[in-house]
C-alpha cells in the first residue's frame, strides 16, 4: 500500500475527493487534478489531516480561493487542502483609550491608491479612505477557512468595521493573511492581533502581529511551512453604513477594471527609481505592456492579455496552464529584450506543468 493510499484511509471520506480537477477550484478555471482534494470542515479536521500527511511524508498544498495561483495542467501531487472551517467568534468590546501608534509603513512596489495605466487612474481609492482609529476595538477570531467576502458583509451587519477596504478580493482569511493583502492604502496586517498556526513539528502556537513578518504581498508563511488555523483581528465598532458604502463602491470600481477569469496582476510593478530613470509617468506594468511593449490583444490559445488592465491575463474560455505560462514568458522575454527590464511574477505556480 502506498503512502497516498494510507493517507486516504485516515481522512474523512465525506471530505475527500480523488483526482479532483483543480480547474473547478481556481479563479482562472485552469488546473489539472489533485491526487487527493480534501475539505476539512473544522480546525480539528484540518490539524488531523496535516498531521497524517506529514507523518506519511505526503506533500501538502493549501489552496484558498485559488485566486492568485496558476495550477499546472498535470495537477498537484499529494494532498491539496481547501479549508472549509468557518467559525467566527466576536469577543467583548474594548473601550477606546488613545490613538494607537502608526504602523511602520509598508513601501509598495506601485501606488496602490492610484495606480495609472496609460494615464488613466486604475484604482482611485483616496476619496474613500478615512480614519477609524478613534473607534472602540472589538476582537474577532475567525477560522482560516472563512471566506473574506462573507466576513466583510457579515461583520458589517454586526456593526464591526475594518475589513471594508478589501472588497472584491477573492480570498479566505488564511489566504488573505498569508499574502498580507492590500486594499487601497490598507494592508490586512493593520487589523491583526495574533495568528494561531500549526508549526512544522505539529505544535500549535500563537504568533503576534509583529512575528508574522508582514510586508507588501508577503509574510513569513511563504517559507515557514506553518499552517494558519485562525486569526484574531482588532476590528472597530465603527460607522457600519459608511463601511458598507466603501466596500460596495470599492467592489464596483475593481469589477469595472478586473477581468473575472484571471489570477490578478501577473507582475510586480517596477520601482519608483526605475520609473524615474526612464521618464515614464508610472511604474505600472500594465502601462509598460500596453504602451512600451504594445502587446494589446496578444494571446496564445485562449490566454489573452486583458484590454481592461494589461497586467492581467484572461482565460477567454479554454486556456491551458501551458498557454497562460507562455503568455507570461513572452511578456518577460520582450521586456528584457526591448527594455532591459526583468519582470517578476507575483502569482504562485502550483503543481506540475
Amino acid at each position: 500500500m502506498t503512502n497516498l493510499e494510507k493517507l486516504i484511509q485516515k481522512l474523512k471520506p465525506e471530505n475527500t475527493k480523488l483526482n479532483e480537477p483543480l480547474s473547478k477550484h481556481t479563479n482562472l478555471k485552469i488546473g489539472g487534478p489533485a491526487d487527493i482534494f480534501y475539505t476539512p470542515k473544522t480546525t480539528n479536521e484540518l490539524i488531523e489531516a496535516v498531521e497524517a500527511a506529514r507523518m506519511l511524508e505526503v506533500p501538502i498544498t493549501m489552496l484558498g480561493w485559488g485566486a492568485n495561483s496558476l495550477v499546472g495542467d498535470r495537477g498537484i501531487r499529494g494532498l491539496v487542502i481547501r479549508n472549509h472551517s468557518k467559525q467566527i467568534i466576536i469577543g467583548d468590546e474594548k473601550p477606546y483609550t488613545e490613538k494607537e501608534a502608526e504602523d511602520e509603513e509598508i513601501i509598495a512596489r506601485w501606488a496602490a491608491a492610484g495606480e495609472e495605466e496609460g494615464g488613466r487612474k486604475m484604482y482611485d481609492f483616496a476619496d474613500l479612505d478615512y480614519d477609524e482609529s478613534d473607534k472602540p476595538i472589538v476582537e474577532v477570531k475567525m477560522d482560516s477557512g472563512v471566506d473574506l467576502p462573507f466576513a466583510i458583509n457579515y461583520l458589517i451587519k454586526q456593526g464591526l468595521t475594518g475589513l471594508q477596504w478589501y472588497g472584491r478580493i477573492p480570498a479566505t482569511i488564511g489566504g488573505a493573511v498569508f499574502n498580507n493583502i492590500h486594499g487601497g492604502t490598507h494592508h490586512i496586517d493593520e487589523l491583526i492581533k495574533d495568528v494561531k498556526v500549526l508549526a512544522p513539528n505539529n505544535e500549535v502556537i500563537t504568533l503576534s502581529k509583529e512575528e508574522i513578518g508582514a510586508g507588501y504581498d508577503e509574510s513569513r508563511f511563504h517559507t515557514s511551512g506553518e499552517i494558519i488555523l485562525n486569526v484574531t483581528f482588532n476590528l472597530r465598532r465603527g460607522d457600519a453604513e459608511k463601511a458598507k458604502y466603501v466596500a460596495t463602491e470599492w467592489t464596483k470600481r475593481k469589477y469595472a477594471l478586473q477581468p473575472s477569469n484571471s489570477c490578478g496582476c501577473i507582475f510586480k510593478n517596477i520601482s519608483n527609481e526605475e520609473k524615474e530613470q526612464r521618464g515614464w509617468p508610472t511604474g505600472s506594468v500594465g502601462y509598460i505592456i500596453e504602451h512600451q511593449l504594445k502587446m494589446t490583444g496578444f494571446s496564445i490559445g485562449d490566454a489573452e492579455i486583458s484590454s481592461k488592465h494589461h497586467n492581467f491575463i484572461e482565460n477567454k474560455g479554454n486556456a491551458t496552464a501551458k498557454d497562460y505560462l507562455a503568455v507570461i514568458q513572452e511578456i518577460q522575454k520582450r521586456a528584457k529584450e526591448q527594455l532591459n527590464i526583468t519582470l517578476e511574477p507575483e502569482i504562485f505556480y502550483l503543481g506540475e506543468f
